[in-house]
């Protein structure tokens, strides 16, 4: 990501994934009311708040990923955060239901997670933090990547069960059945 967002960027960015979202059966009416914000400054993260995205024009994580060298894509960050988004939307689809349970080791707002970071369990180290993150970290890559799971994360048994989940997720969303 560039170190500083420009409204046109992030309106570009938030262009691509909406579709994606869309192409993938994974929008929903009720994320309508989301709005995508550009605030000025962030000085710890980039987020979901009170039921809107906000991304800082500039924020502590992109000053950091300047020092280090780093370079987070702007798509990556509202993959992430429109999961967060679609979750608060559909509550019941994700949640504390069995399901998601099961596949990402407690309940969408659970606070502790369900066990340390480990490659084998994780698509990154950020996943770990919590299921909700855990859940948006799977989320992003299902976007990114299509639909299609990586072999490199396919051959991973926990992962490819969370894959299958925002798969499943897809699936329900696109025909319809879903219970709020």
């Amino acid at each position: 990501m560039r170190h500083i967002v420009t409204p046109a960027a992030l309106g570009r960015a938030n262009a691509i994934v909406t579709r994606e979202m869309e192409k993938l059966g994974l929008w929903t009416p009720r994320l309508e009311d989301v709005e995508v914000m550009l605030v000025p400054l962030g000085i710890d993260a980039y987020g979901w708040f009170n039921g809107h995205i906000h991304i800082p024009r500039v924020s502590g994580p992109q000053l950091l990923d300047l020092f280090r060298g780093h370079h987070t894509r702007l798509t990556d960050i509202l993959r992430h955060e429109w999961a967060h988004a679609l979750a608060e939307a559909c509550p019941r689809l994700t949640g504390s239901s069995r399901c998601f349970v099961n596949a990402f080791g407690g309940a969408y707002d659970g606070s502790r997670p369900a066990r340390a970071y480990l490659p084998s369990h994780h698509v990154t180290a950020y996943a770990a933090h919590s299921p909700c993150e855990d859940f948006a970290e799977v989320f992003h890559l299902y976007l990114r990547h299509k639909g299609r799971i990586p072999l490199s994360l396919a051959a991973k048994p926990v992962i490819a069960g969370k894959w299958r989940f925002v798969a499943a997720l897809a699936r329900r969303l696109a025909a319809g059945r879903h219970a709020w």
